[in-house]
């Protein structure tokens, strides 16, 4: 039987779409014609400080966008930013069905930037079935870095072989072995069901 007493979600790739990823990145470049190469450098450059909640949303797309004249405000970029982030219904009934069985503790483990990360919690209501949010931008480190394993383990009081971290990329779940969790790579958000069972978590 099985000895999972905490699981712990990502919230890009397992709950939702991802936030500003890649791939949303290229999605701006391409709706508000610039070009993409040329930002993504300054991304890099700032994404670490962006997504630790060193540096607000505007102070990023000042050093970032805005570094010179562009044919869109920052408000209209920053709702689109916003309207990237899609839901994956099905595992968000499961996190409610989880969180109406209440046999485990649910937190998430995620890496997010301070506005983008509020902005999904409320709009997807995740705080109606989690009541802690370990992301990058309230810990001030953010993953595959083992810093933000350990301080959730202290944080939380719980042991690792106890908890269950879900992730849809392979380096985080390898970070979080190396930490002492259990933890379960989501290859497709589809798959979420059957990769719960397989650890050990009762979803029936």
């Amino acid at each position: 039987m099985s000895n999972i007493n905490t699981i712990f979600f990502d919230v890009g790739g397992v709950l939702l779409t991802n936030g500003w990823d890649h791939i949303t990145r290229e999605a701006a470049a391409a709706a508000f014609k610039y070009n993409y190469e040329k930002v993504e450098e300054k991304h890099q450059q700032h994404a670490e400080n962006f997504e630790c909640g060193r540096i607000s949303l505007k102070e990023y797309l000042d050093q970032v966008i805005f570094t010179e004249p562009r044919s869109f405000t920052l408000e209209e970029y920053a709702d689109f930013m916003e309207t990237q982030s899609q839901p994956h219904p099905e595992n968000l009934g499961l996190l409610r069905h989880l969180a109406k069985a209440d046999k485990y503790q649910l937190a998430t483990i995620n890496n997010e930037s301070l506005a983008l990360n509020e902005y999904r919690i409320k709009t997807y209501r995740l705080y109606e079935s989690v009541p802690h949010f370990f992301s990058s931008c309230y810990m001030g480190v953010m993953k595959p870095d083992c810093d933000i394993f350990q301080r959730v383990l202290w944080i939380t009081h719980q042991k690792g072989e106890q908890c269950l971290f879900v992730d849809d990329r392979q380096e985080n779940v390898e970070a979080a072995r190396s930490c002492g969790l259990r933890a379960a790579w989501l290859e497709k958000p589809s798959n979420l069901a059957k990769v719960l069972k397989g650890a050990g978590v009762e979803i029936n």
